[in-house]
């Protein structure tokens, strides 16, 4: 029998990745240890082999034929196929989970609410941070936003838009890379919803372990100089039709309420200094009156960062979208706390407000078969387990959405 060929085999950016766990204390983030339990039923549904290889290779060298496929395979599901104890223990939240005989370490950084750092056994040479393996042991997953897992369709996301992000900044000669993901796990059980939504497979994201910069873990100043980078970071990213800051996650809207400045996010009421008062009522008056609506800046950063020659390596792209029209303001704050509203702003009529390239834009992609192909795997993948389906169908919309960047 062939062995099963489920590589993504897609572009990567060679960089650092972080070593050992000290290289967390050195940046500042403290680690929380925890034991996780081995999932029996885990298998891998695709890997970038390359980026493997390339991370690893004191382990897998350089071959690029097939034949260290079911190694590696092998080697992902012994040091990644892991899930938290309080996941394991939850009810009602996922279908049963298949565990083994297992036990590791695992390592929380700050905020990694459904993600942790996994290293060698007995060692603290780390090999990946994971997202999906569930909450800390000090907390209980809760429906419908904090369920610990990562679903199926969520890592998918992921990948689509970290690829479709490389091309697009390899096609504009830009310094902005993505943090490469190694592999998509499958856990064999699925999440729950309760809500008259059907359950959907539960995976890991395997990803290159990285530091994130103190401000985007902590409430810490951010500063004007990064705030600007990611303010450009953004628009750069607009161009191609790509966002990571029109979802919703951090918007306000600020409007005049019986002669009033109101200041809302979530439909809870913000306070605002008096110089951000000022600021905010002059966007108003520019806007003639109508409310505004300000997104947020949301794109987060690994690893080192530079403003001036701009270089950022970015990730999580859970939240990135597809977009055709750029409406609202756009806002990357100074402050330790965003809700502040104190920073830079950026109005759809300035000249440096940047809207889709009609010949670039990548959001096309969503109207293709190879994505409709795609959606159909994703809703029929525990009925129509394809061994190599998924990976195919991936690489296909990968191929089909960056089309635009090569005419």
């Amino acid at each position: 029998m062939s062995p099963r060929i489920h590589d993504l085999a897609q572009p990567f950016t060679i960089g650092p990745r972080v070593r050992h766990l000290a290289d967390y204390a050195d940046s500042g983030q403290a680690l929380i240890e925890e034991q996780v339990l081995g999932v029996a039923d885990a298998r891998v549904l695709f890997a970038n082999y390359a980026a493997i290889r390339a991370d690893f290779g004191m382990l897998w060298g350089s071959h690029t034929d097939t034949s260290s496929h079911i190694e590696i395979d092998h080697w992902l599901l012994d040091n990644a196929a892991f899930i938290s104890s309080s996941q394991a223990a939850a009810q009602g939240i996922n279908t049963p989970i298949a565990l083994d005989s297992r036990r590791a370490s695992a390592w929380r950084p700050p905020r990694y609410g459904r993600a942790a750092v996994l290293c060698l056994p007995s060692s603290d040479q780390v090999l990946f941070d994971i997202k999906g393996i569930g909450v800390p042991p000090d907390e209980a997953p809760v429906l419908p936003h904090s369920n610990g897992l990562l679903t199926l369709a969520e890592a998918m996301h992921e990948v689509l838009m970290e690829h479709l992000v490389l091309a697009a900044m390899t096609h504009a000669k830009e310094a902005i890379t993505p943090l490469p993901t190694y592999a998509v796990i499958d856990l064999g059980f699925d999440a729950l919803w309760h809500d008259g939504r059907a359950s959907e497979p539960a995976v890991l994201l395997l990803r290159r372990p990285c530091t994130r910069p103190r401000c985007q873990w902590q409430r810490y100043w951010q500063g004007a100089e990064l705030a600007g980078a990611l303010m450009q970071a953004e628009l750069r990213l607009r161009r191609y039709g790509l966002t990571a800051s029109s979802c919703g996650a951090v918007r306000f809207h600020v409007s005049r309420e019986n002669g009033k400045l109101q200041v809302q996010r979530d439909g809870a009421t913000l306070k605002v200094n008096n110089q951000v008062t000022k600021r905010l009522e002059q966007m108003l008056a520019n806007n003639q009156g109508k409310p505004l609506v300000i997104d947020g800046v949301n794109v987060q950063l690994a690893g080192e960062s530079s403003a001036e020659p701009l270089q950022l390596q970015i990730m999580d792209f859970g939240r990135y979208r597809f977009a055709e029209r750029f409406d609202h303001h756009l806002y990357a704050w100074i402050d330790a706390d965003y809700q502040n509203l104190n920073g830079l702003y950026m109005a759809p009529d300035h000249l440096q407000y940047i809207q889709p390239d009609p010949l670039l834009s990548l959001a096309k992609a969503v109207e293709g078969t190879a994505f409709a192909a795609l959606q159909q795997q994703l809703r029929d993948f525990r009925q129509k387990p394809g061994d190599d389906d998924l990976c195919q169908a991936v690489r296909a919309a990968l191929e089909e959405a960056c089309r635009p960047l090569r005419s």
